[in-house]
């Protein structure tokens, strides 16, 4: 499939392009790997979040287009590393080229200023990490004046575009939204770090949400969900029944039914409940959730995208046989050291997992399974997984065991238990997860911070 994709690319002429509702998008390899592979967002209706993402493969050079009847955001990131996401601005007809050195991408050709300008623009991974920066400034005026001229310097050289012609005055307008609607994502952050409802206030009760001008930011989901714990926040205690019912998103969604219409409400509907699933909470009310979006939006792009993840939440609930292989340890709820815990071991080689059920990565790398339970097999090692799940979550903790088939030894620590191990981890209280260790025969830790089994020969090595 990717190369009569690309094939069929490559036989377009780009003098078409200028033509056409679509713009171009040529990758130079330009780092050691002597393949390239990537993810890019496929434009849909509205703002181009992260659900909708197609891969392509190559060598030397990728090439792909997008649909763009308008100004539009893209976004490119490598793949498997997810390195160097960049997320720039397309117009339709023309063709844009960037450059991979193995760690980021650049725009390296000439004519390509908005774009350039656009990606050096600084990126915060969550919008509330940039929003720390105006919460601690105590004056709540002088705050928003610095908030304002930050985001009055990223459009300025926009501004010079405009003037000289170089910007086309439909891009100018989108890029000019976009830093309105981060502005206000950034700001209402600020009112969660400062416990300051009024900031919120301010913003969600003279906001029109439903608005084409907003919804083509990527910021515009952070927005609307922020706008969506508001609106659940002030009837708290009215609603805590529900939210203790396990219907919090179901809440979101409505609140989201009654400020949007259209394709706007399809999208912040389909990105919310992606954002929900791919957390792998398995929360059972997406089930219910994804099957009214389905039933009103059956037509819908998104549906590729949700599918996979409904499918995943119907088998999580499915009926399962008890595996032999995966044993929960019994009374270790006054265990108080993790060197208590390993005494349980002894004689015996251990590999260890200290995990959680919130924790995305750590779920990911249950996907080599079977491939490290042969492996510690071979290699003569007894499997821990050790979950710092808080009580209250000790059913979901067993459920996900029982899903994901985890042999071996299963506990989960207590809360002098987990102090213990944010001791051993060794920076002031943090702790990273997943988190591995090696522990040999004698209960000593010969690898504090062991490979993951996702990093497969470095694991094995590390296990000899």
């Amino acid at each position: 499939m990717k190369l009569k994709r690309i094939s069929f690319l490559l036989a377009i002429p780009l003098a078409l392009a200028a033509c056409s509702n679509e713009a171009t998008i040529i990758i130079e390899n330009a780092s050691v790997h002597p393949e390239l592979t990537i993810h890019y967002t496929v434009p849909a209706r509205y703002a181009n979040p992260m659900v909708l993402m197609d891969t392509l493969s190559g060598t030397s050079e990728l090439r792909f287009r997008v649909e763009a009847r308008r100004p539009y955001f893209v976004s490119v990131q490598q793949i498997p590393d997810f390195k160097g996401m960049v997320t720039f601005p397309v117009s339709r007809g023309e063709t844009y080229r960037l450059r991979f050195d193995g760690e980021s991408f650049s725009f390296p050709a000439a004519g390509q200023d908005v774009q350039r300008l656009y990606a050096s623009i600084p990126y915060y991974d969550n919008t509330q990490l940039e929003a720390r920066n105006y919460a601690q400034i105590p004056d709540l005026s002088s705050a928003h004046e610095c908030l304002d001229s930050t985001m009055k310097s990223h459009l300025a050289p926009f501004d010079s575009l405009l003037q000289t012609k170089r910007i086309s005055p439909e891009m100018y307008s989108l890029i000019a939204a976009d830093r309105e609607c981060h502005s206000l994502a950034v700001w209402g952050q600020v009112g969660v770090l400062r416990r300051n409802n009024t900031i919120r206030d301010a913003i969600y009760e003279a906001l029109e949400m439903d608005n084409d001008r907003l919804a083509e930011s990527p910021d515009y989901y952070g927005l609307m969900e922020d706008y969506a714990n508001w609106k659940i926040r002030k009837n708290l205690d009215k609603l805590r029944p529900r939210i203790q019912a396990g219907e919090r998103y179901t809440l979101m969604m409505e609140a989201y039914k009654e400020v949007l219409s259209g394709g706007r409400l399809e999208a912040v509907y389909a990105w919310q409940w992606w954002y929900a699933a791919i957390q792998k909470q398995y929360e059972k009310e997406l089930i219910s959730l994804f099957e009214v979006f389905e039933r009103d939006y059956p037509n819908s792009s998104y549906l590729r995208a949700l599918r996979p993840y409904y499918q995943d939440i119907l088998a999580y609930y499915s009926p399962k046989e008890e595996s032999t292989e995966v044993h929960f340890m019994e009374e270790t709820g006054d265990i108080a050291s993790f060197q208590e815990l390993l005494s349980r071991f002894a004689g015996q080689k251990v590999y260890v997992d200290v995990w959680a059920t919130w924790c995305g990565p750590c779920k990911d790398e249950f996907a080599y399974e079977d491939m490290l339970h042969q492996l510690l097999v071979e290699k003569g090692y007894k499997m821990l997984y050790l979950s710092v799940d808080e009580e209250r979550d000790g059913q979901k903790w067993q459920e996900m065991v029982a899903f994901y088939n985890l042999r071996g030894e299963h506990v989960r620590a207590s809360e002098i238990l987990t102090e213990n191990l944010r001791e051993l981890y060794g920076q002031n209280g943090a702790v990273a997860i997943p988190w591995n260790m090696i522990i040999d025969e004698s209960g000593n830790i010969v690898n504090l911070h062991a490979p993951h089994p996702s990093d497969t020969e470095e694991l094995c090595k590390a296990l000899d």
